[in-house]
C-alpha cells in the first residue's frame, strides 16, 4: 500500500511538468512586431514552506510537521533551516504505551539535477523524552535525494527520501524516513 501510493505521487509529479499550454495565432494575421514576449517573473532567493512526515510500525509511530525557511545560494542549491514538532507514540521494552512531544531545529542543503532529481543532508537535534521520564537531546545526520518539482513561478514541492546515519537508540525516526514538502519563494 505504502509503494502505491509514493509511486503514484513520483507519476503525478512527473506528469504536471510535462503539461503545458501553446499559443495559436487564428486570426490569420501576421504580426510578429505585435507579439512582445516578457521573461517570467524570477521570485527572490529566499524560499519559506513546510515538510509534513510520519512513520509506523508495530512498536512505534510518530507524526511530523517542520515549517522551513531556506536561501536559494545558486539557482541549483539550497540552504536553510527547519523547526520541528513530532508527535510521537511507543511501546516500550516492557509494553508500557507512552506518548512523546518531540522539538527541535536543524539546518540543511539540498542539491537539484538533472531537472528533476535532488541530494539532501541535513543536521537536526531534537529534545525527546525516554519511556523514563529522562529528557534526551539526540543529534541526527539525515543524508538521502529525491524529487524536486517547480510548481507555478515561484512554487515548489519534494518527495525525499533520508537516511538517519547517527541512528541514535532515542530518535523517534525510523529508516528510511520519507517526507513530503511545500514551498514558496518570494
Amino acid at each position: 500500500m505504502k509503494h502505491g501510493i509514493f509511486i503514484s505521487l513520483l507519476i503525478f509529479l512527473a506528469v504536471s511538468n510535462s503539461l503545458s499550454a501553446q499559443y495559436q495565432n487564428t486570426s490569420g494575421k501576421r504580426d510578429d512586431k505585435s507579439i512582445v514576449k516578457k521573461p517570467a517573473p524570477r521570485p527572490g532567493r529566499w524560499f519559506v514552506g513546510g515538510m509534513i512526515g510520519g512513520g509506523f510500525s508495530a512498536y512505534n509511530s510518530y507524526v511530523e510537521i517542520s515549517p522551513i525557511i531556506g536561501y536559494h545560494l545558486t539557482p541549483a542549491l539550497d540552504v536553510g533551516t527547519r523547526i520541528t514538532y513530532i508527535y510521537q507514540g511507543y511501546t516500550d521494552p516492557y509494553g508500557a504505551k507512552h506518548n512523546n512531544n518531540i522539538y527541535g531545529m536543524g539546518i540543511f542543503s539540498r542539491y537539484r539535477f538533472l531537472r528533476y532529481l535532488m541530494v539532501h543532508i541535513e543536521y537536526s537535534g531534537l529534545s525527546t523524552k525516554w519511556f523514563d521520564g529522562t529528557r534526551y537531546f539526540v543529534n541526527s545526520l539525515y543524508v538521502g535525494g529525491g524529487l524536486y518539482q517547480s510548481v507555478g513561478g515561484a512554487g515548489f514541492a519534494t518527495v525525499t527520501i533520508l537516511y538517519d546515519v547517527f541512528e541514535d537508540e532515542h530518535s523517534p525516526y525510523i529508516n528510511p524516513i520519507v517526507r513530503v514538502g511545500f514551498g514558496v519563494g518570494f
